[in-house]
Formats: C-alpha cells, sequence, structure tokens
C-alpha cells in the first residue's frame, strides 16, 4: 500500500442509457481518474494555467471544446501533460450492452451509485490516505451520491483517517478535475466504440504507460486452471503474433483493404491494453461501424476468417463471443481443439460413408480410393483412428 497521500480526480464519458441500438447513444460508459501526489498539487495547479494559456483555452480546460479538426492540438496537450506532470491513470470502461439483465441500473441514479461506488472502493487497498474530487452529475443528484460513495465506498480506519470525497464542480471550485476531464474526453476515443476516433492509437500512444484499464464485465482467455504453463514459449508467441499482425496491416493498407485493416488496428491495440481479454464481438463490430456502412457481426467473423487464411493468429474461445490476438502457447493449442471438435467428426463421417458404400457395391464405388479427386482426403483419413 502507498503511504504517500494522494489527489485523486475523476471524470466520466458517456452516458447512463442503456438502449444503445438508439442512434448517438454511447455503446460504452468511462470513468477516469488521475492520480498525484498531494506534494504536486501546487505544481499541477500551475501547469493547468500554463495549458490553457499555451493553447489558447481561455480559463479553463473543457475536452468538448476541443473540436474534431483541433485533434492535433488535443495531443499537444496531453504530451504537455504527460511531459511536465507525474501522475498515473485508471480507467474502467464498462460495456453497457451486457447490463440489459440488470434492470435496476437503467435508472441513473442507481447506474452512477454502482459504478462510482466499484471505481472508487479499490483506493482504500492503494493508498494510506487519499482526497478523491469527482465532476458534478446534476445539481439535484450530487449530494445523494456524495454522501453515499463516503457512507459505502470510503473506509476510514484507526490508522487511515485521512480518506475524503468530494462531488465538486471543475470550474468554480476544483480546477484540476479538468485534467480528468480532458484525459476521460480522449481515452473515451479509445474505448468508446460507437465514439471511437480513427487516430485513437495516437492517443493510446501517448498515455499508455500511465494507464491501467479495466473492464466490466470481464471476459478473459486467462480465467481458467492451467496445469501447464510454457512460459518459454508465450514471450515468443506474443512477439510473433504481433509481427506478423504489423506485417498483414500493412499489407492491408496498400492493398486498400480498409476493413481488414481497422480491424487489424483495433486488435492490435486491445492486444496492447490487456492481451487476455476476449474483444465482444459486438465491440468490433461497433468499432468497425464507424468506418464502414458494411459492419455487422458476421461481416466481423468473416474478416476474423479471412485473416486467419492468412496465417494472422485471431483466437476465439469455444462458448465465448469474441476474438484477440494469440498472447501465449494455451491460445494456440485451445484455438486448435476447437477446430478438432469439428474436423474429426466430419472426417470419421466421411469415412463410414465411404465404407457403406463399398460394402454394399463389393467395392465397386469406392470413392476416397477410385476418384482421384479425393486422394488428398484419402491420405488425411488414413490417420484417424
Amino acid at each position: 500500500m502507498n503511504t504517500q497521500n494522494a489527489n485523486i480526480y475523476i471524470d466520466e464519458f458517456g452516458n447512463t442509457a442503456l438502449n444503445i441500438e438508439k442512434p448517438g447513444t454511447f455503446s460504452h460508459f468511462v470513468y477516469c481518474s488521475i492520480i498525484i501526489n498531494s506534494n504536486d498539487k501546487l505544481k499541477a495547479e500551475e501547469l493547468r494555467k500554463k495549458i490553457t494559456k499555451d493553447h489558447n483555452l481561455g480559463n479553463d480546460i473543457k475536452s468538448k471544446n476541443i473540436s474534431e479538426k483541433l485533434f492535433d492540438r488535443r495531443l499537444r496537450i496531453l504530451s504537455q501533460l504527460v511531459e511536465n506532470l507525474d501522475f498515473t491513470i485508471d480507467v474502467l470502461v464498462v460495456d453497457k450492452s451486457k447490463l440489459a439483465e440488470a434492470q435496476g441500473l437503467k435508472h441513473k441514479r442507481v447506474f452512477y451509485k454502482y459504478f462510482q461506488n466499484f471505481f472508487v472502493k479499490k483506493y482504500n487497498d492503494k493508498y494510506e490516505s487519499f482526497s478523491i474530487w469527482a465532476d458534478k452529475v446534476g445539481e439535484d443528484f450530487q449530494f445523494e451520491l456524495e454522501a453515499y460513495i463516503r457512507n459505502n465506498s470510503i473506509s476510514p480506519s484507526l490508522f487511515h483517517q485521512d480518506r475524503f470525497f468530494f462531488i465538486s464542480d471543475d470550474i468554480g471550485k476544483e480546477k484540476l478535475i479538468q485534467f480528468a476531464d480532458i484525459l476521460c474526453g480522449s481515452i473515451g476515443k479509445i474505448f468508446c466504440t460507437s465514439h471511437t476516433h480513427a487516430r485513437a492509437q495516437e492517443i493510446f500512444d501517448i498515455l499508455h504507460t500511465r494507464m491501467s484499464v479495466d473492464f466490466f464485465p470481464y471476459q478473459s482467455t486467462d480465467d481458467e486452471i492451467q496445469l501447464f504453463k510454457h512460459s518459454e514459449l508465450d514471450p515468443q508467441i506474443s512477439e510473433i503474433t504481433l509481427r506478423i499482425a504489423k506485417e498483414h496491416l500493412s499489407s492491408a493498407r496498400r492493398k486498400d483493404n480498409p476493413e481488414e485493416a481497422r480491424m487489424l488496428e483495433y486488435l492490435i491495440l486491445n492486444h496492447r491494453v490487456n492481451p487476455n481479454r476476449l474483444i465482444p464481438t459486438y465491440d468490433i463490430t461497433n468499432y468497425l461501424s464507424n468506418f464502414s456502412s458494411n459492419a455487422s457481426d458476421e461481416r466481423t467473423r468473416n474478416i476474423a476468417r479471412s485473416l486467419r487464411y492468412e496465417g494472422v493468429f485471431v483466437i476465439s474461445h469455444s462458448g465465448k463471443s469474441g476474438y484477440k490476438l494469440a498472447n501465449s502457447y494455451t491460445d494456440i493449442t485451445q484455438q486448435f481443439e476447437h477446430y478438432l471438435k469439428y474436423v474429426i467428426p466430419m472426417l470419421k463421417k466421411i469415412k463410414i460413408l465411404n465404407s457403406s458404400i463399398a460394402e454394399q457395391t463389393f467395392n465397386t464405388i469406392n470413392i476416397l480410393e477410385k476418384d482421384k479427386a479425393f486422394q488428398e482426403l484419402r491420405q488425411m483419413l488414413s490417420g484417424v483412428k
């Protein structure tokens, strides 16, 4: 546990509406926090003023005021922030498509209480003392939410009394929340697939060394007990996987195959964020829909299939909907086992049917033996018991 006092500033990207089919609704809800040493508060305040002056932002930094045509300015602001202040970033990405059955979460108050509690609680185990400022979510709800988080999420103890939580205005009161605003407004363009940006990779490249990302819900390929770990092979497989994916990305761009290129970009980015996470098919489709009018789950599956034929290690797991790049020996063996469940039974059926017709015709009709078009299949069946 960190013994130094932490100042934590929180903002969010997206909205709580769960009807994601409605045009314009955010597919994900993203919480972001910027965490600094309390001793750096004055330095951070001076940097905020300098950034507003250097980039002609007026008195305040607001992500929504930096339009798409000013994307390069956004990148410069993020770079200036990283280069001049030590901090870390916590991110929680909530996939709203997976919340349909949780009826209570359709109510805005319940949604905020649940996920802000989920996001804030972990700081009790990370820092002995901290002060948290979260951007307000509406005058009518501010005091109710603040009281709820203080009573349910913050755990002062005999030895850790210096733990505080406030919901505050980032213009008139705690201006350092503006750093969380610009960070979350940028990070949302990476992880909220309905509002992703074509240059999201550039945001990630600036911030990724500072970021810790959690997903809700989280679906992993690494959630089963593995009796045998191939630690000596896993780094090699991960390196090969990325190299092949990047080579095919360059090839897809040269061949003007934008759908394949976009999917590879997204798979590579998510591999860098969390190599064990299966990206839901819906997530990939939603991402592709920002760049193609033909995006659909079936189209996503077809692109994944095409990439596999080209030798890219795109992995999916039986019983789970989603894709990722291979990161381990186990990833590949499980993929092969998945194929065997289909391949071996099909080969056995062919062998049985061929034997049946050969028996009935005293071998005058034996397709595998006498038809040259099936000699390759005959060789394959020689190894099937």
